[in-house]
Formats: C-alpha cells, sequence, structure tokens
C-alpha cells in the first residue's frame, strides 16, 4: 500500500479562495485514528477521518528552509494517551474544515497501562499554491518539544550567552552556576606521569620495559629528552613495552621513560642541548623568521667589500680601511679574501688593510689597456696629461727696446707676441720677463693649489671583514 497526504477538494478550494482574497489559512487542529480497524486509501472528498481517536492542537506548523511553498505540521500524542492503532491522520483548519488527509503504516500506540512511556511524534508534509496563503502560528503555551529537539538544541551555549568561535565552558569555582567561557588550551587537564629509569649495558640498544610501555612515551638519556620521530629510538612493532634506540651508549648510562607527560606526544620537540640544530627545516624556519642565513649575510656584506659611510666610526662588522695591521686570527674571514695585498704586517700574525683615507678610487684596469700594467691594490701619484697652451694677444702694437745684445738704438714694433729687427726675430716665452716686459706690460702668472682634484665630500671609507 501507498502512503500519502493529499489536500481535500475543501482543502483545494480553500487555498483557491485564499489566494484570490488575499486571506490566510489558521490551521490549528491534528487528528489521529484507527480507520475503523483497517487502512485507509485518502480520498479527496473526506471532510473527517473514518474514526477518530485522539485530536489536539497543532504542535507547530513550519515552513521547509529550502521550498518556500512547501510546509509540515506536527502533532504530539503524549504517553497517557494510547491502545489504539495509528492508520490516519488529518489537518483542520480553524473552521473546523479538513485540509490535508494522509494515512500511516499500521502503528499501535501503547498507553502508560501498557508499561510504556514514550510520546509519539506525528509530522504530515503538504505544499501550498502560494506560501503566503498559510499562517504560521505557534502558541508557547501549547507547543511540546520532543527529547531529541531538546538534545540538539537546549545546549550550554545556547542557555549561557557569551564566549567566542572555539571557546568552551568550564567551571570559574566550585559553585553552582559559576561558569565562564574560556579558550580549550587554558583548560587545566592533570594527569599522574609514569616513569621508569633503566641502566644500559654496553652496546645495549634494545630496552624492554617494565612499568611503562609505548603509549605518550618520552624517552630520555642522562636526562636529555630524545626526538621521538624515529631518528633517535623506534617502538617495537607488536610489543607495547620494547623500544629500540639508533645508537648504544657507554655502559652504567641512565635512561628514563615518562608515560602521560604532557609533553610526550609532540611528534618533533626541540632539545635544548642542540641549540636549533635539531629544526626539521631550518631554511624555512630563516624564512618565518625574516633573518639571513651565513652565506645571505655574506653576500649582502662579503669580506672585503669597501663601503662608504656618513660616519665617523665604523660600524658593527666593519673596519677603518685606515691601513692599520690587524690579526690574521680574529680576522680570518677578511685575510682569507684580501691575504697581503696592501701589506703584510708583521709577516707572521698580522697583515695590513688598505688605506683609503684622503684618496680617490679608481677602477682596477683587469685587462682593459686604459690604465694598464697595474696591480690590485697599487698605488698612484697624481700627474697632468701632457697638453699644449696658447697665448692670445689682440692684434695691436707696442714700443720695443732692444735688451740683450740687439744693434744699439733700434726700436721696433711687435704684433700678435712677437718683435722683429733687421737682423731676426724674436718670441715672448713664458716667464722671461726680462725679454719684452719692460716695453710690452705682458706677464704670465702662477696658478693652482698642492693638489690636482675634482670637486668632492668626504666620507668614511671602511671594509667588511
Amino acid at each position: 500500500m501507498a502512503y500519502q497526504t493529499i489536500h481535500t477538494t475543501v482543502g483545494l478550494s480553500l487555498m483557491a479562495s485564499a489566494e484570490a482574497t488575499g486571506s490566510q489559512i489558521n490551521l490549528i487542529n491534528m487528528a489521529v485514528g484507527d480507520g475503523n480497524g483497517n487502512p485507509i486509501t485518502p480520498d479527496p472528498s473526506m471532510s473527517t477521518l473514518v474514526r477518530e481517536t485522539y485530536r489536539a492542537a497543532v504542535n507547530r506548523v513550519y515552513q521547509d528552509p529550502n521550498i518556500s511553498n512547501k510546509f509540515s505540521a506536527e502533532l504530539i500524542v503524549p504517553a497517557s494517551v494510547g491502545g489504539f492503532t495509528l492508520r490516519e491522520v488529518g489537518v483542520f483548519d480553524s473552521n473546523g474544515n479538513l485540509f490535508v488527509v494522509g494515512n500511516l503504516p499500521d502503528t499501535y500506540k501503547p498507553s502508560t497501562t501498557d508499561g510504556a512511556f514514550s510520546d509519539t511524534v506525528i509530522r504530515v508534509d503538504f505544499m501550498v499554491s502560494n506560501a503566503s496563503v498559510v499562517q504560521i502560528i505557534a502558541d508557547p503555551n501549547v507547543v511540546v518539544v520532543t527529547q531529541k529537539w531538546i538534545s540538539n538544541n537546549v545546549t550550554a551555549s545556547t542557555l549561557i550567552p557569551g564566549g567566542t568561535t572555539g571557546q568552551v565552558l568550564k567551571k570559574h569555582s566550585n559553585a553552582n552556576g559559576d561558569v565562564m567561557w574560556d579558550d580549550p588550551t587554558n583548560v587545566n587537564v592533570f594527569v599522574s606521569a609514569i616513569e621508569e629509569t633503566q641502566v644500559l649495558a654496553a652496546g645495549q640498544t634494545v630496552v624492554n620495559w617494565a612499568v611503562v610501555n609505548n603509549t605518550g612515551l618520552a624517552v630520555y638519556i642522562e636526562g636529555v629528552r630524545l626526538r621521538n620521530d624515529g631518528t633517535l629510538w623506534t617502538a617495537t612493532s607488536g610489543n607495547n613495552t620494547q623500544i629500540t634506540l639508533a645508537f648504544s651508549y657507554p655502559a652504567g648510562t641512565k635512561i628514563t621513560g615518562t608515560q602521560n607527560e604532557p609533553a610526550s606526544t609532540l611528534p618533533v620537540p626541540l632539545v635544548q642541548s642542540q641549540n636549533l640544530a635539531d629544526l626539521p627545516n631550518v631554511t624555512a624556519a630563516r624564512t618565518n623568521l625574516n633573518v639571513y642565513s651565513k652565506s645571505e649575510s655574506n653576500a649582502a656584506g662579503q669580506p672585503g667589500a669597501v663601503t662608504y659611510f656618513a660616519l665617523t666610526a665604523a660600524p658593527q662588522g666593519w673596519l677603518k680601511a685606515n691601513g692599520a695591521a690587524i690579526s690574521r686570527v680574529a680576522y680570518a674571514n677578511l685575510f682569507a679574501a684580501i691575504g697581503t695585498t696592501f701589506g703584510a704586517g708583521d709577516g707572521f700574525t698580522s697583515f695590513n688593510l688598505p688605506d683609503l683615507r684622503g684618496e680617490f678610487l679608481r677602477g682596477f684596469d683587469d685587462g682593459r689597456g686604459i690604465d694598464s700594467g697595474r696591480a690590485m691594490g697599487s698605488w698612484q701619484a697624481d700627474v697632468f696629461k701632457s697638453h699644449n697652451h696658447g697665448v692670445n694677444d689682440p692684434s695691436h702694437s707696442h714700443g720695443y727696446s732692444r735688451f740683450y745684445g740687439d744693434p744699439p738704438g733700434i726700436n721696433q714694433a711687435h704684433s700678435n707676441g712677437s718683435w722683429a729687427y733687421a737682423s731676426g726675430s724674436y718670441n715672448m716665452v713664458a716667464n722671461q720677463e726680462n725679454t719684452a716686459a719692460a716695453s710690452t706690460g705682458i706677464s704670465i702668472q702662477n696658478a693652482g693649489d698642492i693638489e690636482t682634484r675634482p670637486r668632492n665630500i668626504a666620507l668614511l671609507a671602511c671594509i667588511k671583514f
């Protein structure tokens, strides 16, 4: 037999009228019956149940969250009511009209006199043409909740406000009702740790425990924790009281097994004595800490690198490039980089730094041929490049008096720096004022400073060690 719930002819008429007039259907009662002792087939023409055995107010009518025009009506048959077989169910509106009717599998409803104490929940699903035609009314004085609903919905988190996502409720004191929300990590759990200590024999690697077992086990050698990642010890498969050490230890070495130690379940604890050498991924750890490795630091400041600072003292990791002799041992990385290029120090225990005080730097020729023949770190004095000078004297005439053996009384004119006379000529030369200065008044003066230099600014030269 097929089990179904259908709208009665009256129910369909009520829905059409409600949708046309904008009114609502108020479903207030539900009833069950025994079909007069026989299974029934729902008929749209029905106005009552075949034989009604129990009627009560609808416990609740609720809408399907996913299908807007689908509703469910719920009836609670209390434990005190029974002694009949459930075969039919109907939902009635506020005017007593049978709105929907359905048949049920034969189910006997016991009563308290039968020794059974259980409420029975009957739910009827039905569709409507328009969700707005059904009025959902729940009277808090009438609605009865089921035990399952209570279990699913009445919890500490719903009854006691507060807390945040992930927090749990715990006792704040021994007083009744004194509770608080807190993070699970702040909940204190106390367990009794079990400890066993044995003395290892020479060459022993297999240890059989007498008190503890391998569940939640932490292993110590002379008080130093061994990693439990399978590299230093392993539990014997099928034998929960035996382990095998990766290495043997000297005779008399104490091994301790601690069970229920809070830290024993950590998969890869760091051992203090390893000084972070037991990190599973050193590169990832440096990335997380945003720090350089030694090689990366060297790349950022390779020993032998020269940098200028706007400081009067060398910063940490640097030395003034002042030609000083320093220790080959204390500054081994720098000595390995530059050796005795800038001086051998005492020839045994020291070496010299480059002396860049007051110097301009020039790129090493390295085979280009512009400054060929230079060695790395060699010094070069200042010099002028060979060049010519011209004297520009606008065209004009000067009186001239003979000097140094010219025929007496002969005065000639000169133009553009040369003098002519009957038997030859004189050229005016720098610093030979005695030749022509008396008559021309022209002289060339000395100019310049103690060195040749471009425009510049002074900074402190330092070298990385």
